[in-house]
């Protein structure tokens, strides 16, 4: 079985983002953060708390994981260079950019380039062109998709029980609230996620002739190296609108299942983590891949594939692990 992350090295991203450095405004400071083993979140309030300011100061483009060497872009509200790049942090690196009067908003990456080790392997695999375009399990942890589920039926109570959270006389939104609009949005995303990946292995089911099935956390994917035709899959939300036949009957059939409907993601009682929905593309192309092999100083006897690549915002690197080598 192939292993990754198997040391902090192993797994390197960087991000890549357009900035307008040539504003005379200088609101903004942009720097790059360099991490090792820190998610993005308790680095910001790691530097928030140094600088004795509040983590809100501080926008990301795009959110890392902990287990790995990663680079990202971060914009600073009225925060001085010379202040960012003196914090001495363990693990953490500050490379100064430049200044600009926008900040950056998630999502605004062009694209992630990533190197990834993947060691104990027997033989060498051949390289692919393309993933399908699922979320991966970075996307489910925990309790993450019960929660959504619970949020999305209005199953307060349940939420409440399951984070341990403690209510008054019946009222479950308001120890709810106390978590956040983004921690709540979270949750209902991951469950979105969820029905998303089961509408495209179906869909793949369907349209594949020949392929394989890989398992994950929460069911399994379906690879091939048959391409087929990209199109615009919803990510399920109370304005989702769908202009393909086929993924509109797959969606409806599973929201049969689960006893919900668009509507229910208008959450009235939390209006502020109500979810519109969104799409995305049913596949992604891997830009740039590159793949070596070299004697695995960690397995003996094995092999250890080097990849090098590109991956659009909000495609998993991990997919291209697990299509290639699962």
């Amino acid at each position: 079985m192939y292993k990754i992350k198997h040391k902090i090295d192993d797994f390197c991203v960087e991000e890549s983002v357009k900035l307008d450095l040539t504003s005379k405004k200088k609101d903004y400071t942009y720097f790059i953060l360099e991490k090792r083993n820190w998610n993005t979140n308790d680095a910001i309030k790691a530097i928030a708390s140094r600088l004795k300011v509040k983590p809100n100061r501080f926008n990301v483009a795009g959110i890392k994981d902990r287990k790995a060497i990663t680079r990202q872009y971060v914009s600073a509200y009225r925060i001085n260079k010379n202040e960012l790049e003196n914090l001495k942090i363990k693990d953490l690196k500050i490379i100064f950019v430049g200044y600009g009067e926008e900040r950056l908003k998630l999502g605004q990456i062009e694209c992630n380039n990533f190197k990834i080790i993947v060691r104990n392997l027997d033989k060498k695999y051949d390289k692919i062109k393309f993933i399908e375009n699922y979320f991966d399990d970075q996307r489910f942890g925990g309790k993450n998709i019960i929660l959504g589920k619970a949020l999305v039926k209005k199953e307060f109570r349940k939420a409440c029980y399951s984070l341990r959270l403690r209510w008054k006389e019946g009222d479950y939104v308001n120890p709810l609230r106390t978590l956040g609009k983004k921690l709540l949005r979270f949750y209902i995303n991951s469950y979105q996620s969820l029905l998303f990946n089961e509408v495209l292995r179906i869909y793949f089911s369907r349209r594949y002739k020949d392929f394989k099935n890989v398992e994950y956390s929460h069911g399994e994917f379906i690879f091939s190296s048959d391409k087929i035709k990209n199109i615009k899959v919803p990510i399920l939300g109370f304005l989702t609108e769908f202009d393909n036949e086929e993924i509109k009957e797959i969606y409806e059939d599973i929201m049969r299942k689960e006893e919900i409907s668009k509507e229910n993601f208008i959450i009235r009682q939390i209006p502020e983590i109500s979810s519109e929905g969104n799409e995305r593309d049913l596949i992604v192309d891997i830009k740039d891949l590159d793949c070596r092999y070299e004697n695995d100083e960690l397995n003996k006897g094995k092999l250890k594939a080097i990849l090098e690549f590109s991956l659009p915002k909000g495609s998993y690197a991990t997919l291209v692990v697990k299509k290639m080598f699962g």
